[in-house]
């Protein structure tokens, strides 16, 4: 395919990154990478699918960097964001990049930090008709009355803060104990928690503020005692029982006017009943299990947003239901005791799609590996 319009992958030095990139690659097309790192150098530029890239340390250096290297105003660059930071980045600067770029970003421009808020969100899914776990919103510490245990902490979104205000609290005095101990986010979500039997996510692009959405199918996360949903898991089309879930999902985007890469997060209790957690406004972490099943999301949005033929793509397209693990924290559970020696064993064998490793683009992987020396290293000595 020839190439007017230049793609840019932002977000930080991590495999969601890289999957777009390699999503890319697959198609012989070679990505520009804008990583935010406070680092140097980056394992993901190193893929051979990349045609330049650049470290950026502060938001400005992202902006300046889009203006000074994406001059093209007929032939925009598509961008494809990674982490909620870097989609807000785009969001808040929209009016001067979007002579440059077709920015993934909800309608009207310049709320879509509002609408990474769980609280907006968890509003929004229950108009919608979809299951939400009973919420409470806690500021300055302040316990409102009612709270129903165990419940879950979360940060009212990953932008205002990260994985380490997420904590399951037995009662009041856990939950107390922690928010008096937690830092950097005066607004906390509590949630009942969910005895879960497993995780799974829809995956897939919302092209033209959600004219037409695509989810092509489903991962299925086995992680009972897991807080995140960096694991080994499966990808595979949607069970027809899904459908009404599937409408409603569909309905709850169309409502926010998103374009752009998505995926949205539910819990399924022990009864097989399924609760929405939240959606990412970006691509996810596991997103390249898609492409690795014969669906590239990112290809189709391309070919969408520049105005291709992109439900040929789809057409051709195809599920197979395969397996996706990140080696490197998989291992790490491995470590850590949280599963055996034998299942992960097992998992390997089963494994079709790596986070970090391709066959044909192992650099990443090597210099990946060569940072996590590095640090070990570094803690040594």
């Amino acid at each position: 395919m020839d190439i007017k319009n230049k793609i840019v992958v932002i977000g930080g030095d991590h495999h969601n990154t890289l999957g777009i990139i390699e999503s890319f690659g697959e198609k012989g097309i070679k990505s520009y990478a804008i990583i935010i790192t406070s680092r140097k150098h980056s394992f993901v530029c190193h893929s051979k699918y990349v045609a330049n890239g650049w470290c950026c340390h502060e938001d400005k250096e992202v902006v300046e960097c889009l203006l000074r290297n994406f001059t093209d105003k007929t032939d925009k660059a598509v961008a494809f964001t990674t982490s909620d930071h870097a989609a807000c980045i785009l969001d808040e600067n929209y009016t001067s990049l979007s002579e440059i770029l077709h920015i993934p970003t909800t309608m009207p421009h310049g709320n879509l930090a509002e609408w990474m808020s769980k609280e907006k969100m968890s509003a929004l899914a229950k108009e919608v008709g979809l299951n939400v776990p009973e919420t409470w919103l806690v500021t300055n510490n302040a316990l409102p009355s009612g709270i129903e245990y165990p419940v879950i902490t979360k940060a009212i979104s990953s932008v205002a803060g990260t994985k380490a205000n997420i904590k399951i609290c037995q009662n009041e005095s856990e939950l107390s104990n922690f928010l008096q101990n937690q830092k950097h986010c005066p607004e906390i979500q509590v949630q009942r928690f969910i005895d879960k039997a497993f995780e799974f996510q829809l995956l897939g692009c919302s092209i033209n503020h959600g004219e037409d959405i695509i989810i092509p199918g489903r991962t299925h996360i086995d992680r009972p005692n897991g807080l995140d949903n960096t694991f080994f898991l499966s990808f595979d089309k949607c069970e027809h029982q899904l459908s009404p879930l599937i409408e409603k999902t569909k309905e709850f985007i169309r409502r926010t006017g998103y374009s752009g890469l998505f995926s949205v997060e539910f819990l399924r209790d022990k009864n097989g009943n399924d609760f929405f957690t939240e959606m990412n406004f970006r691509n996810d972490g596991n997103a390249i299990c898609a492409t690795a099943a014969g669906t590239n999301i990112p290809y189709i949005y391309y070919l969408a947003t520049i105005g291709q033929d992109y439900k040929t793509e789809i057409k051709n397209s195809e599920v197979k239901k395969i397996y996706l693990m990140p080696e490197f924290y998989y291992f790490q559970r491995l470590l850590a005791g949280e599963i055996s020696i034998k299942e992960w064993i097992r998992n390997v064998r089963k494994t079709n799609c790596y986070t970090t490793y391709f066959k044909n683009d192992k650099k990443p992987f090597v210099y990946f590996l060569a940072q996590k020396v590095h640090r070990i290293f570094e803690k040594i000595f």
